[in-house]
């Protein structure tokens, strides 16, 4: 059955509706010829009954004449009789069959007489005539008949070797008519023959009219049409020219539907195309990297930006895993978090480092989403990412600036109080003392007034790395404004601390500045405030210091004094 299919789906559609018109007709002609010869058939055997009933009347009729006659009683002349009958067309057989009321009155029957069969017996027990085909000499077909002796119908006689007048109706005997038929079977046959010579002539003759109209109606309607679509597929097959649109002819509404359908799903695939070569666009030309993977994480497509940020051309990372990229900055918990969220909600995006191909470490914005099938599965990934180490520098110069100075690059005034508030309570968490220094450049007005702002900034650089130097790392030196500097000492000894720190300082601003041409001294102004001694919160702890380095100044200035 399944050959039978694959072979009917592959011939065409001239072809099927040849088959299915051919095949119709044979199925009718066929019909017609089986109605045809029964027909005959019947028309035969109804011609053959008559024939054989006939005779066995006439035999009846003979026997009726030879018992009129009073020469029935003669062997010979039932003989003659016998003979006679015998030589019509086709009777092959002739019997005289007595019953059983008759033999058991008059005793054995004749010596021609022949034995009663089955049919004999329900002939003479029933009195209906009988037909019966059988086989005759040499295995010929023929028609038998046995037509039954009735009293007072087909016999005028009373004293009669074959007869027993009984009530009227009685069977007495019965004529028994074997006819070959073998001629008008072999007539019929011959009549089948031509039929069939008939059937297999009008079959070609419908066969190649069949043919020829089958042709030009499928051709005309069915093939040129599919053609010439076929033709406009193979066009915008070959050169992708989805402008291209079949032909829809009025004429064949079939046909037409499907050109016109073609060319919608054309006209959608023009636009799709136009919608992919836009995504293509902006796939090569996204200033992001754009990393497509299966769903085994395989990469099948990177785009430019991919090369311009990690190195890496397409053909190196074509199959290989993302992974190559890894810093190894983050552990293996926040790769494992990374794709919880990914399984869990299709998305992940934050701040990652990545590795180029020569080794470099960058920090990246990364995106990754999933792409799922009809059936709710992940086919693909898709990571996007763009190489954020300008903008951490961006933002680490804006972080600077807003706590650090721009001409010294000393902590400002903001960042300076925050440290203060917190070693303030670090200490009286832990019982520690903190000392705060206030400085201020003596004249130095009169440096800008004299030699220029320019020279003055660069004496307050030199002052600042001076000032670096007499500190620890864990001290804060800011730039309060101006030619004012203030110092967090934190955690120390008591106010010997402050003392030695200050000292260094005022011994350190005695060596000159080279500051091009010009050889500057300058002198420092300061005020120490001691931290819980002279005050617990910052505002005061600096107000303090302030106070203390007006009073150094009142004392002719270049020394420091302590708060009282």
């Amino acid at each position: 059955m399944k050959v039978f299919t694959r072979s009917w789906h592959s011939i065409g559609v001239q072809e099927k509706l040849h088959l299915l018109i051919q095949g119709t007709l044979i199925i009718l002609f066929f019909l017609l010829m089986e109605w045809l010869l029964i027909r005959f058939d019947d028309q035969i055997d109804r011609a053959a009954e008559v024939r054989a009933e006939e005779t066995a009347n006439g035999l009846i009729n003979g026997m009726n004449m030879l018992m009129l006659t009073g020469q029935i009683s003669d062997p010979e002349n039932r003989k003659l009789l016998l003979s006679k009958m015998s030589q019509s067309r086709g009777i092959v057989e002739l019997r005289i069959v007595r019953g059983r009321a008759v033999v058991e009155q008059f005793g054995p029957g004749l010596p021609e007489e022949a034995p009663q069969d089955e049919m004999d017996r329900e002939v003479l027990s029933t009195g209906k005539t009988l037909f019966r085909e059988v086989a005759g000499p040499n295995g010929r077909p023929a028609l038998r008949v046995v037509v039954p002796f009735i009293a007072k119908e087909n016999f005028r006689g009373t004293n009669c070797l074959l007869c027993h007048i009984t009530s009227a109706g009685s069977v007495n005997g019965a004529a028994s008519v074997t006819i070959d038929l073998s001629e008008e079977y072999g007539q019929l046959a011959e009549t089948e023959d031509w039929l069939w010579i008939g059937h297999i002539a009008v079959q070609l003759v419908l066969l190649v009219i069949i043919t020829l109209f089958v042709r030009m109606v499928v051709v005309r309607n069915i093939t040129r049409p599919i053609r010439n679509l076929q033709n406009a597929m193979a066009e915008i097959q070959r050169d992708m020219n989805l402008s291209k649109r079949a032909d829809v002819d009025p004429n064949n509404p079939d046909v037409g539907e499907m050109a016109t359908n073609f060319n919608l799903l054309v006209e959608k695939l023009e636009h799709a195309n136009e919608r992919l070569q836009l995504f293509v666009k902006m796939f090569d030309n996204s200033g992001e990297a754009i990393v497509i993977t299966d769903a085994q994480l395989k990469i099948i497509a990177v785009n430019p930006a991919f090369y311009a940020i990690t190195q890496y051309v397409e053909e190196e990372v074509i199959g290989k895993n993302p992974n190559i990229l890894r810093s190894g900055r983050q552990d293996e918990k926040f790769y494992q978090a990374m794709w919880r969220s990914i399984n869990e909600t299709g998305l992940w995006q934050g701040e990652i480092w990545n590795r180029r191909k020569n080794g470099e470490i960058y920090p990246e914005w990364l995106s990754i989403g999933t792409v799922k099938n009809a059936n709710n599965e992940i086919i693909n990934y898709i990571a996007l990412f763009s190489d954020i180490t300008k903008r951490k520098e961006a933002e680490a110069h804006i972080e600077h600036l807003a706590h650090y100075d721009s001409l010294t690059h000393l902590p400002n005034r903001a960042l300076f109080s925050d440290r203060l508030k917190h070693a303030l309570l670090n200490g009286a968490r832990h019982n520690k003392k903190s000392a705060l220094l206030f400085l201020d450049l003596d004249k130095f007005k009169t440096v800008n007034d004299t030699l220029g702002h320019l020279v003055g900034d660069m004496l307050l650089q030199s002052v600042a790395k001076r000032l670096k130097s007499c500190v620890r790392e864990s001290d804060t030196l800011c730039r309060q404004g101006g030619d004012e500097f203030m110092i967090l000492l934190a955690e120390v000894g008591g106010a010997e601390d402050a003392d030695k720190v200050a000292h260094k300082i005022t011994a350190a601003m005695s060596e000159p500045h080279q500051l091009g041409q010009h050889e500057l001294v300058i002198t420092f102004s300061i005020g120490i405030s001691i931290c819980p001694d002279d005050a617990g919160d910052d505002e005061t702890l600096i107000k303090h210091a302030d106070d203390a380095m007006y009073r150094a100044k009142e004392s002719g200035r270049n020394n420091y004094k302590f708060y009282s």
